[in-house]
C-alpha cells in the first residue's frame, strides 16, 4: 500500500495530479478540496494516499489531510459507495461538516452532494454513525 507521497507536482487539474517521485510520475485522483490547497506545478507536494485495487485498474487517491483520507476509506466501505462517490462527498463537504452531518443524521445535507440520494445518505448515517 502507498500511504503517502512526497514529490514534485508535474501537472495539476481538477481531475487529478501527476506527482514525480524519484523519476516516476504517479497519477493521483483528488477531491476538489485537495486540488484547491495543493501547491503549484513545479513545487513539492505531500499527499496522504489510498491505493484502490480493482481487477482492471490500480487507482491512487490523494488527500491534503489524513482526516480526508480516513473519511474516504470509511466511505468506500459503505455498501454502494465507490471511490468516485467518495471523492464527490469530499469535494462537496469538508471533513468537519461531513462528520457533523453523520452524527446529527442530517440526510438533507448529505443529499446535496451530487450522486447521493436519500437511501444512500441514510445508509451512510447508519453504517458510519458509530465510527
Amino acid at each position: 500500500m502507498i500511504a503517502e507521497l512526497t514529490g514534485k507536482l508535474i501537472r495539476k487539474s481538477p481531475s487529478g495530479l501527476v506527482v514525480d517521485v524519484g523519476g516516476v510520475g504517479f497519477r493521483v485522483l483528488v477531491p476538489l478540496s485537495t486540488f484547491r490547497v495543493v501547491a503549484d506545478e513545479g513545487e513539492v507536494v505531500h499527499l496522504f494516499t489510498h491505493l484502490n485495487v480493482r481487477e482492471d485498474a490500480l487507482d491512487l487517491f490523494g488527500f491534503a489531510t489524513a482526516a480526508e483520507r480516513t473519511i474516504f476509506t470509511e466511505l468506500i466501505a459503505v455498501s454502494g459507495i465507490g471511490p468516485k462517490l467518495g471523492l464527490a462527498v469530499l469535494s462537496g463537504l469538508s471533513p468537519d461538516v461531513f462528520h457533523e452531518a453523520v452524527i446529527q443524521e442530517d440526510v438533507a445535507l448529505l443529499t446535496t452532494v451530487k450522486g447521493i440520494g436519500k437511501k444512500t445518505a441514510q445508509r451512510m448515517v447508519v453504517e458510519l454513525k458509530e465510527k
